[in-house]
Order: C-alpha cells, then structure tokens, then sequence
C-alpha cells in the first residue's frame, strides 16, 4: 500500500506538472516598472505564465517583484528602450506570445508630460501591434478620459476640461490617438482598458465592476487601484469568454461601490 500511495502522489505531482506547462501562456508586457504594470507582470507570474518584457532596468524591475523568488526563464528581461527596437527585434520578442500588454504611460514629471517622445504609447502600440503574431490579443490600458465612440456625450464643463487637457498635456492626445489606432482596425484582437481615477493598493481586492461604456461624472468619483486594474487585464488573457466578450471593445473599471 504505501508503494502505491508513493506512484499516485508521483503521479498527481506529474500530471499538475504537465498541466501547468500546457495552461500557462507566454505574455510580452511593456511599462513593466509602472505603477500598474508591475502588477500585471507578478500576477502573470504567479499563475506560471512566461513573461518577456522591455524596461530600461532589469534590476529595477526585479526590485518590484516579491523577494526571493527566483522566475528562471518564465520572466525574460531585455533592457532597451521600446521606441529604439527594431521591428525585427519585435517580432522576435514577441514570437510565441498569446497577447501583449502595453502599461507604458509617460512619467510626471516636466521632460515626462512635455519632452520627447510626445507619441510613446501611440507609436509603441503601432510597432507593437505590426509586430506580434496575428493571433495574439493586444490589451492597452488608457484611462476613461479617452471617449469611446459609443460613450454618452459628456457635459459641457466636462468636455471642456477635456480639450484644455488635449492643447496642455500631450499625454492626453497620446492616449487618445493610441486608443483611435486600434479602434480603426478590427484585423487583430485588441482591448482597450480603461479605468477610472487610479489609486495604490498593494493587493487587488478585486472588489470592481466592468461597463461597457464610460458613464457618470470623470471627476470626484471613487479611484480604482492599480492592482484591480492589473488584476482585470490578467483576467482578460486567461479567460477566453472575457477576452471573447470584450475584443474590440473599451470597458471601463471602476471601484465596485457597495
């Protein structure tokens, strides 16, 4: 009997082993070391996915991940900056890869909001999305300050904020048009993502809902944390009913309210 019970438990390790390998995916993340982005890549990791992502520092990305954990080839870091890769380069990268993840959002900071490059996640979602396999999904995080067609039109005042923002920051117009690029081509899966004002939590809750289009006031409601957020794109690549549900589409999270 207990030589038995030493092959079933050989047996059951084997088999969550291999199934492990066959249910994981490989995700090519970039804004790895944001706010958010952090999160998206420790969730992948912790459910066994392969992570390959782009940062100007692996040691600064290592530092944001949980210590001692040691990932082996399931997280592959290369240090460059996106812009400067080759479309070669990027089609390298991102080969074998189920869905790509673009985080990427332009730092506070002076030479962040109004230096070069002004077009950072337009021109990483166009040589991203050119790049990576055809049957790849495409998830970019924006914000519900980017309008949807389908979205209600907003109030005056509301709209009026909104265009200072588009001739004040031009990461504004940045999300906007990285948000339109998509929008114009069904060819490819692609999400868009965008969550309301953004708040840090170390942890998701996962206490938020998903609308399909951007309702109520922009301004003085609940913020969502990052880590839901993340935790919603996550959802997004391993279930393939909500990846089915929202392809094409720009759900908005925000905070669940009890």
């Amino acid at each position: 009997p207990h030589k038995k019970n030493n092959i079933f438990l050989f047996l059951t390790i084997l088999i969550s082993y291999y199934t492990q390998i066959v249910m994981s995916s490989k995700i090519f993340v970039v804004g790895a070391t944001g706010a958010t982005g952090k999160h998206v890549v420790q969730m992948l990791l912790d459910e066994g996915n392969t992570v390959i992502t782009v940062v100007r520092s692996k040691d600064t990305l290592v530092s944001l991940l949980k210590e001692g954990n040691n990932y082996g080839d399931r997280l592959q870091v290369k240090e460059a900056a996106i812009l400067d890769l080759s479309h070669d380069e990027l089609v390298s990268l991102t080969a074998g890869c189920s869905a790509v993840v673009s985080c990427l959002g332009h730092n506070i900071s002076f030479k962040g909001l109004w230096g070069e490059p002004r077009r950072l996640v337009t021109d990483a979602v166009k040589g991203l999305t050119k790049a990576m396999p055809s049957s790849a999904m495409f998830i970019l995080m924006g914000s519900d300050g980017v309008r949807h067609p389908d979205d209600p039109i907003r109030p005056f005042g509301e709209r009026l904020v909104i265009t200072l923002l588009r001739c004040l920051v031009p990461p504004h117009v940045d999300n906007e048009m990285a948000a339109e690029y998509l929008y114009q081509d069904r060819s490819f899966n692609w999400i868009v993502v965008r969550p309301t004002d953004l708040v840090d939590e170390e942890h998701a809750s996962k206490s938020y809902d998903i609308f399909d289009i951007s309702e109520g006031s922009l301004f003085g409601g609940p913020g969502v944390s990052r880590a839901n957020v993340a935790h919603f794109m996550v959802q997004l690549i391993q279930k393939k009913e909500l990846s089915e549900k929202y392809k094409h589409q720009m759900p908005v999270v925000k905070h669940k309210v009890s």
